[in-house]
């Protein structure tokens, strides 16, 4: 018998965090929006609130063509 313990987590919840992480700055690194101790579950509802917050126009995603670094910025509403 195996018994599953369910993580509640909500995209939501992390799509304000990542906002939260972005204020104050230009733009962050793509990695530097996933805590290094998150357990997978989260660094998938992390992900997905990335794409939520990019398909809602809230951010957007770029990478940099000489790094190749990918770089997550806040578009502000005017």
């Amino acid at each position: 018998h195996h018994h599953i313990k369910r993580e509640a987590l909500s995209v939501r919840a992390y799509m304000s965090q990542v906002l939260r992480d972005l204020r104050g700055f230009e733009q962050v690194e793509f990695y530097d929006l996933f805590s290094p101790l998150a357990t997978v579950a989260e660094v998938v509802v992390t992900f997905l609130a990335i794409l939520e917050l990019a398909k809602e126009l809230l951010l957007e995603i770029s990478q940099s063509p000489d790094s190749g670094m990918i770089y997550v910025r806040s578009i502000n509403a005017a």
